[in-house]
């Protein structure tokens, strides 16, 4: 497996987990009153991670672009999961950071 091929699975897994996290944190936030706002970000983070996945065989410009949009979306969702104590939006901090740091390191 080439080195190309090895980042490009790395990235991969690493945005189907953010997409897994934010599943889940929606799904545990659901019930919880007030946590809207958490929802609305892993809804978005989950969209950005979906989109960025899908243009891993895209031009490197259309790449570049999701992967910018993906990093927004992530940090966004982090931020507010951090806000909150419940053990899936902590889950799912981490996940979005991890995230991030995988896109940042591609865009390099």
């Amino acid at each position: 497996m080439s080195s190309e091929t090895m980042i490009k699975n790395d990235f991969i897994v690493t945005c189907e987990r953010c997409i897994e996290a934010c599943a889940a944190c929606i799904e545990s936030c659901s019930n919880r009153p007030g946590m809207q706002d958490c929802i609305k970000f892993c809804e978005r983070c989950i969209d950005a991670c979906k989109d960025c996945i899908a243009s891993s065989e895209s031009s490197s410009l259309d790449r570049a672009i999701l992967m910018q949009q993906c990093i927004n979306a992530c940090y966004n969702c982090a931020k507010e999961c951090e806000k909150h104590e419940h053990e899936s939006c902590i889950k799912c901090a981490d996940a979005c950071r991890r995230c991030i740091a995988e896109c940042e390191s591609l865009l390099d």
